[in-house]
């Protein structure tokens, strides 16, 4: 079985969102969390592995270092194609790390240009002439406006890019995308340009996309390249067709539900959940984190729901720091000392904060949720049932149907 794609992400939600993509076309794929030691034991067992790591948003040049690590630790496994997965809205600041990324990767894989795309129809996230729409918002009239950590105040993703990186910035339109996608891109690069936007509005645009740069280097961009890759590998009989039976789900399963993203769509499906909800008293956990944990894990609950989740209004600045803590503990806690077997967590960086403080080296695809959300089991003991959510993925009845699903 031959490792068709390595794909390096920034941070772990959206790892698993692509793993998810790529398993829901018949693709066996491998997830990994963090740089790993070896992948000498997965070699021939595997058509795509994606490195989940948390890059989004630390300094340019920390991101850039453990990229380019992750990229040399997954080169045993000789993949045809490397992939640098983001988010489809695109979070990064004018400092990076997107563009800075792109630079070392394009060097690590000896690449002279690269194309970046975004979009995810599926998911409501489309650019149109260079600018990006969250279900037909412009990103910066989107609740991504006010994101903590990543603000997005320009939809323009050529300026925003540009703003990131010296190398020259191009577009490759819509009209081309469906006319001369290929020519298009070589006149780019014949003027000099090193990275290229590319426009998408339907699945169909994802497909053209692919056909056209399956066999550059270094890719960029969200999960359409899952959705549509597998199309072009298919036609090319690169793909085993080998089929897993998925396992069996047990809704009885000790289950816990971590919350802690704030976006708009996580509180609306919060609201939608029936479940018993426990909410994190943040001022008693800046006062005394220890009595915090002990507070919730002194909680009974079938599901257990914890959430820091809150409106822009109630979120307390300073907090993320020690609520990432909180959540990470009370999930280590939770399995060593509950038995708990199943964990829901919503938002990017409380799970890289739960992943990491359970260990969890490495995990397979069992089944897609909702679009971008895989449910996961975990490799090594104890064998866990893990479902990673980004904040604004899911349908309203998200986590009942985690629950059933997973």
């Amino acid at each position: 079985m031959e490792c068709l794609l390595a794909a390096i992400a920034d941070d772990f939600t959206g790892g698993s969102d692509l793993a998810g993509m790529l398993c829901e076309r018949g693709v066996k794929t491998l997830l990994l969390f963090g740089v790993p030691e070896s992948v000498a034991g997965w070699k021939g067992r595997y058509e795509a592995v994606v490195v989940c790591l948390k890059t989004r948003s630390v300094a340019a040049g920390e991101a850039r270092q453990m990229m380019v690590a992750a990229y040399e630790a997954v080169q045993p496994l000789w993949p045809r194609q490397t992939l640098f997965k983001y988010c489809s809205t695109f979070d990064s600041t004018p400092r990076g790390n997107i563009g800075p990324v792109t630079e070392a990767l394009l060097a690590a894989t000896g690449g002279k240009f690269t194309v970046h795309l975004p979009a995810l129809p599926v998911n409501g996230r489309t650019q149109y002439l260079g600018h990006l729409f969250v279900n037909g918002a412009l990103l910066n009239e989107s609740p991504l406006l006010d994101h903590p950590l990543n603000p997005m105040t320009d939809a323009n993703l050529v300026r925003w890019l540009g703003l990131q990186t010296d190398r020259k910035i191009g577009l490759l339109p819509l009209r081309e995308v469906r006319g001369a996608l290929r020519e298009g891109a070589e006149d780019l690069q014949a003027a000099g340009v090193e990275m290229a936007l590319v426009d998408a509005v339907e699945n169909l645009d994802l497909e053209l996309a692919a056909e056209a740069f399956a066999d550059l280097p270094l890719l960029c961009g969200g999960s359409g390249w899952g959705v549509a890759l597998p199309g072009v590998w298919r036609r090319r009989g690169w793909l085993s067709g080998a089929e897993e039976e998925a396992s069996a789900v047990d809704e009885s399963v000790p289950t816990a539900v971590l919350a802690g993203s704030c976006s708009a769509m996580t509180l609306r499906q919060l609201r939608a959940f029936s479940a018993p909800q426990h909410t994190v008293d943040v001022a008693g956990l800046l006062r005394d984190r220890e009595g915090e944990l002990a507070r919730l894990l002194a909680i009974e609950g079938r599901p257990l729901v914890v959430r820091s989740s809150a409106e822009k209004a109630a979120q307390q600045e300073g907090a993320a720091v020690e609520i990432e803590w909180l959540f990470g503990e009370l999930a280590r806690r939770l399995v060593a000392e509950k038995g708990v077997r199943r964990l829901i967590v919503a938002g990017g960086e409380t799970s890289g904060a739960v992943v990491s403080a359970l260990g969890v080296k490495a995990a397979e695809v069992v089944r897609v949720i909702d679009p971008g959300v895989p449910a996961l089991r975990t490799m090594g003991e104890p064998v866990l049932r893990l479902v990673l959510k980004s904040g604004n993925f899911g349908a309203e009845d998200f986590f009942a149907k985690a629950i059933e699903n997973s």
